[in-house]
């Protein structure tokens, strides 16, 4: 790609709406430091979330006299890596396994980012309720029966150990009969995903400076990098745009992804005779091999997390009616699975944007002189992303592994048609799922 020269401006400032249930169960956080006046870096990262923090991080660690400024339009953990389900995911079993090799290599990706958060995690004692709890893949029907067979035979294929379980098992998990097949796997975590986040940027190495409540207005190419925000400009050597989505909303790969909204509800805690419709465990994870399905959390103090629900996202922001029938959703989810904690209140309903790619491909390392971005694909986990932004930092360092030859490896993010023919195809295929497999959710 050639030098970016000139100026781009923010067509409009990042977006995902004013609730986030994991954000909204913690203290609030202390005053942000905001970007006023001008102020001076060798490095840039845009965007604080696991690709941004992980980057940063790592650049940080290798080049400890070299300043570096992280920007971010929010709070840190308030938006997209903080909306998530917190799966901290080695293995991920969606999709068909058609290249061994290829689903080899994304396991060593989705390791090593499990590995680096964990450190991370336990090196600075963050609490964010980390547990190495593991998955169940889930299915209610006989068409998400199909979609976890292709599942369990895929990470059988890999080598990965599952166990697969009935409809007791699951109800001795859960405590419903909604599910009639579950594959369990360990090696995952699950955690509070903002508070996850949060500790990750209160703990970032001396040398890097956190900026939120600063969304970049501008970005201009002179004498290196200009980045006007509301309140004053950065001035920095060398850019990393880690803004996932986001980085369209100021000029850079338009055109190379799906943004897809999920939604979620999370559920105050429960009471101990509300504890007494759920199963044996003290908490859960599933994941639904189905695409309409739901993904379902039971957190350790007690609340229940339902997400389901999808919409083609192209402006990043959803309105209030909408709001309401996803909740309905989630009540109507609840229900289904537990009849007797049906009418138990959400404290939040929110949404999150994920991108697709057409091709598995992803945006990765130096698109400009001095000018850099990190994209995990795919919607891929938030372990995929802490590997992604830790391996751009060591391959700006020259340190050469598997791993970043694997990252290396992905194609980058193929073209798609521009909307309205891309918002047909997508919201066409989102109906498809919902009608053929609404039981699921």
């Amino acid at each position: 790609m050639a030098a970016f020269l000139g100026t781009k401006k923010a067509r409009k400032l990042p977006d995902v709406g004013a609730r986030n249930g994991w954000y909204e169960t913690l203290p609030a956080p202390a005053e942000a430091l905001r970007i006023q006046g001008e102020v001076r870096h060798d490095w840039a990262v845009i965007g604080a979330g696991t690709c941004g923090l992980a980057v940063a991080r790592r650049l940080a660690e290798l080049h400890p006299d070299a300043s570096i400024a992280v920007i971010e339009a929010g709070r840190v953990g308030h938006g997209t890596s903080g909306r998530n389900a917190g799966f901290m995911l080695s293995h991920h079993g969606v999709g068909r396994i058609d290249d061994l090799e290829i689903g080899r290599r994304s396991i060593r990706l989705f390791t090593l980012g499990h590995r680096y958060l964990r450190d991370i995690v336990e090196q600075h004692q963050i609490r964010c309720d980390w547990s190495d709890w593991g998955q169940i893949y889930v299915s209610a029907t006989p068409q998400g029966a199909a979609h976890l067979d292709v599942v369990g035979k895929g990470l059988e294929s890999l080598e990965v150990p599952i166990r697969r379980l009935g409809q007791d098992e699951m109800e001795a998990v859960i405590g419903s009969r909604f599910y009639d097949r579950g594959v369990r796997l360990a090696g995952s975590a699950l955690v509070q995903p903002a508070a996850m986040m949060r500790g990750l940027g209160a703990t970032l190495p001396p040398n890097v400076t956190l900026y939120e409540d600063s969304p970049v207005t501008e970005l201009r190419a002179v004498a290196g990098f200009r980045l006007r925000c509301p309140e004053g400009e950065v001035a920095a050597g060398k850019l990393i745009l880690a803004n996932h989505v986001f980085a369209e909303e100021i000029g850079f790969a338009r055109h190379r992804t799906v943004p897809i909204a999920t939604f979620a509800s999370l559920t105050r805690p429960l009471g101990e005779a509300e504890k007494a419709h759920l199963g044996a465990e003290k908490q859960f994870g599933l994941l639904p091999a189905s695409p309409n399905g739901s993904t379902v959390r039971l957190t350790l103090d007690g609340r229940i997390l339902m997400r389901n629900t999808m919409s083609y996202a192209r402006e990043k922001r959803f309105d209030a009616d909408f709001m309401v029938q996803v909740e309905g959703h989630h009540r109507h989810s609840l229900r289904q699975r537990w009849p007797g904690l049906g009418e138990v209140e959400f404290i939040s309903t929110w949404g999150g944007v994920m991108s697709f790619t057409r091709n598995e491909g992803g945006i990765f390392g130096e698109i400009g002189d001095g000018l850099y971005a990190v994209m995990s694909p795919d919607a891929g986990p938030m372990t995929r992303g802490a590997a992604a932004g830790k391996l751009l930092a060591e391959q700006i360092a020259g340190i050469d592994s598997e791993e970043l030859r694997i990252m290396q490896s992905i194609p980058k993010a193929a073209l798609l048609p521009p909307d309205p023919i891309l918002r047909f195809i997508s919201e066409r295929r989102i109906k498809k799922f919902e009608a053929a497999e609404a039981a699921e959710r």
